[in-house]
This record gives C-alpha cells, structure tokens and sequence, in this order.
C-alpha cells in the first residue's frame, strides 16, 4: 500500500493538515487511485466525468474551462485525450504539491491555488467547469455549488461527480443546494447518472452535468 493509503487507514485527516496530507503524498496520488481505490489501473471518477463532460458541453475553440480540485491534472490530461486541445484550460487546487505535479503534463494554461467555496475570480468568465474528487467529506462544502454557478458564463456549463452515499447523506446539503439553484432558475440539470467511483471501496458515485442559465 502507498504511504497515500496508510496514512488515510491509520489516522484521521482534519481540515488542517489535510493540504499537509496532499503536499506530502501528491506524487503517490494517481497509483493511490487507479490502483488501492479503483483497481484497473484507471482513474474511474475522472474518466467518466470526462466522457460525460464531452458528451454534453458544446466543443469551441479556446473555451476557457475551470478544472476544480485539479489535483495532478488527470482530469485535464483525460480532456486532452478527449479532444480538448485548443482551450484554456486553468487547474485550480488548494494544494501546491497537486498543482506542482499537474504542471509536469503540460496542459494548463494556467494554475490558481486556492479553495472553495470563495474563489475570489471573476464572475461570468468560464465556459465550462469539470470537477472531480472535490465534493467528497472533509472536503469542499455544498456552497461551493453556488460559486461555480457564479463564475460560469450564462449558458456554460458545470459537469462534476460526487460518491453516492455522500450525496444522498442529507446533511451534506448538496441535494438541497442542487435544488435551491434548480428553483432560483440558475441552472437546469442536462444529465444525471448513477455508475462506478471506487470500485474496490465499494463506492458508486452520481455523475452530473448542469447548464447554467441564460438570464
């Protein structure tokens, strides 16, 4: 097992050392992964959320995509092998050793190291938004939601995953926020879909695709 995995079994991981936690082990990630979580040499999260992500965002060249909670940038090196190549395509995590890795694959145009739910960019600036492992416990709160929405551009788009049971955990509020942006007419929902997350954890995971609104 990775010294990833040993840590996250033997000891709790709280809000202040979990970037600690990142930096320290950004290079054992992927392995940590594709192989004690998921155990097909993939990235199961990222590559379905990627395929939903072309199924249902519109290609155009040079779109500005927003990749929250980039990591080591597999999600971006996935939208590559997809097709997304002309685009601006910014990673945005709060942990510079994920960052640092990300930028070993030469696909970012740029790197922001912050947090949710307060981004501090721009309003109506992205195109797209892909976000993957970021809103799983300890981690990014539901409130993010409405930042993402925030910063998209009217008729862009917000593709993410989310595990099942966390989801479907009422108190972590990411139904309610789904549906209070839903009923404020800020986005509708283009696609919903149940499939694999961490196969060998025995976790599925809920896959979405939103289209923010034009108004």
């Amino acid at each position: 097992m990775t010294n990833w995995g040993n840590k996250f079994k033997t000891k709790n991981i709280d809000s202040e050392n979990l970037i600690d936690h990142y930096n320290q082990y950004a290079q054992e990630f992927d392995d940590h992964v594709k192989n004690e979580l998921c155990g097909n040499g993939e990235n199961i999260p990222v590559v379905v959320t990627a395929k939903l992500f072309v199924e249902t965002v519109p290609y155009q060249e040079s779109m500005k995509i927003l990749d929250v909670g980039a990591g080591t940038g597999e999600q971006g090196e996935q939208l590559a092998k997809l097709g997304y190549k002309n685009v601006e395509l910014t990673a945005f995590d709060p942990s510079e050793g994920m960052l640092n890795m990300a930028k070993k694959r030469n696909i970012y145009s740029e790197f922001i190291q912050s947090y949710l739910p307060d981004t501090a960019l721009a309003s109506n600036y992205f195109d797209a938004i892909i976000c993957v492992g970021t809103f799983t416990p300890g981690h990014a709160p539901a409130a993010s939601l409405h930042e993402l929405v925030r910063i998209t551009k009217k008729g862009g788009y917000i593709v993410y995953s989310i595990r099942k049971h966390f989801y479907e955990d009422i108190n972590s509020r990411f139904q309610t926020v789904e549906e209070e942006l839903t009923q404020g007419k800020k986005w509708k929902m283009i696609a919903k879909r149940e499939d694999e997350y961490l196969p060998l954890e025995k976790i599925k995971g809920y896959y979405f695709s939103f289209q923010v609104s034009r108004n």
